[in-house]
């Protein structure tokens, strides 16, 4: 299930002399992983486990989820990594991942920016009907905040989605080592039901975007101000 209610601002966050904005759904460096040694594979060697688990723990597909410390704004700002319990929880409430208020949404859908690079291994860039994404939507105004600040969204793509639909995760696919350790060599993508589950542990939530009009900053009456 996911966290029932994560920090939410009133707004933005701001950083450093420049005060730059920083997305609510971003990570801080101070937001530290806390699995360490409480990561474990099971006795009966069907899977991971935490020691001390709990329901929370483990989403509704049964997906075992990286725990991480939720303190935004303590630290430095991860421009480029998602909070996983702010992603997830945006991803499924269809929150603005700026501002944590909710994200744009008109008879064409759910506004989103798709960054050219980062996609699936076999997906396209520039893909938008059936493209798999880890970002979720935004509002307008932080829409235009987001493609003027954000270096990981020059020449975002602008899409209206009617149909995003949870498709799986991304994480680490973690595997038995000598000394009872665990190891992860790569992060992928995992699809909900896929038999290499119990293995893996879940950083983001994924989804599929369907029924999706191309748009862009201008078409929404936006990115006509400021610096960008």
């Amino acid at each position: 299930m996911p966290p029932t209610r994560p920090e939410m601002p009133a707004e933005p966050l701001f950083w450093g002399k420049r005060r730059l904005p920083v997305p609510w759904a971003a990570s801080w460096s101070g937001e530290r992983v806390a699995v360490s040694g409480d990561l474990v594979a099971r006795p009966d060697g069907t899977g991971l486990a935490y020691r001390d688990e709990t329901a929370d723990d483990r989403d509704r597909y049964g997906v075992l989820w990286a725990r991480l410390a939720g303190s935004p704004g303590n630290g430095r700002p991860a421009f480029g990594t998602l909070h996983s319990g702010r992603q997830r929880h945006a991803m499924l409430r269809r929150l603005c991942q700026v501002c944590g208020g909710p994200a744009d949404r008109t008879s064409r859908g759910w506004l989103f920016l798709l960054p050219h690079s980062g996609h699936p291994a076999g997906e396209p860039p520039g893909r938008t009907e059936g493209a798999l994404s880890t970002k979720p939507p935004v509002c307008r105004p932080c829409a235009d905040l987001a493609a003027r600040h954000c270096p990981h969204l020059t020449g975002a793509i602008a899409v209206r989605c009617r149909g995003p639909r949870v498709w799986g995760v991304f994480g680490g696919l973690c595997v038995p080592a000598p000394g009872g350790r665990l190891v992860s060599p790569t992060d992928g993508y995992l699809p909900y039901g896929h038999p290499a589950t119990p293995w893996f542990l879940a950083s983001q939530l994924v989804i599929r975007l369907t029924r999706c009009t191309r748009t862009s900053l201008t078409a929404e009456g936006l990115g006509r101000t400021g610096d960008g």
